[in-house]
């Protein structure tokens, strides 16, 4: 059975090929998927308001693939990215996923792995400043009562930038991330899972005791990466549809 990690898909309204990539490569891997982990940055917005029509009008067909897995018995977790807040009570409560607001920690057959978006690994000063912003109790309090009509327009605008920023893919971001899995080895981790720089990577790193490995998802807009882990054959960065990275 298969472990399948994909991140950084950034689904917004009117994606429809993208989508369908997805539903059909999980219909593709679904006979052997044991566990899905979902890297952040998945959905292009989301916020938990207490009215969640809006966003699920514009991710039903998504919510519902994922409410299917749960009920064939395949566990989902998801690493909230910075484009997603407050999801755990709906995805917890409503449909049985495991959410992380930063990070979790995996063993797969007796290998330590960190997984994490990794907005928040390495942060600059300034994005320390944006993340406490964005994630403490009194901005939520006010998202809360601007309402998801409002915010969901800012959302789509503010999303639009950081994705193009996003795609020209950073290289002080790349080396902060590689710099905080390194360290992640060291502290006695056998693998480190990221997302966050839409860059696939499948690194090797030296870490007391031997290897570790470095992982980043990449993403599903573009190059259509993502990790699978097989009990048998490892870790394995590939890509859907036989697109290679450029």
């Amino acid at each position: 059975m298969d472990w399948l990690f994909i991140g950084d898909a950034h689904f917004a309204f009117g994606d429809v090929e993208r989508r369908k990539h997805f539903f059909n490569f999980i219909q593709k891997n679904r006979s052997t998927l044991n566990t899905l982990v979902i890297m952040g940055d998945f959905f292009d917005f989301w916020f938990g308001f207490r009215d969640l029509s809006p966003l699920k009008r514009e991710y039903g067909d998504i919510l519902k693939l994922l409410e299917e897995l749960r009920s064939d018995g395949v566990e989902v977790i998801y690493l909230e990215g910075n484009h997603e807040f407050r999801m755990g009570q709906y995805m917890r409560e409503k449909l049985g996923i495991d959410v992380y607001d930063r990070s979790t920690e995996i063993d797969l057959d007796g290998k330590k792995v960190y997984l994490a978006h990794g907005d928040r690994a390495n942060p600059t000063v300034s994005h320390r400043i944006l993340i406490w912003f964005l994630r403490n109790k009194l901005s939520y309090l006010l998202i809360s009562l601007l309402g998801p009509r409002v915010v969901i327009a800012v959302a789509k605008w503010w999303s639009a930038g950081s994705r193009n920023r996003s795609s020209k893919r950073s290289s002080p971001i790349i080396e902060r991330l590689q710099r905080f899995a390194q360290r992640k080895l060291q502290e006695g981790f056998d693998a480190v899972v990221l997302a966050h720089t839409h860059l696939p990577e499948e690194i090797p790193m030296k870490k007391r005791g031997g290897e570790g490995y470095y992982f980043n998802v990449g993403n599903w807009m573009g190059d259509y990466s993502y990790l699978r882990y097989n009990e048998k054959r490892g870790f394995s960065l590939e890509y859907y549809n036989a697109i290679k990275k450029k």
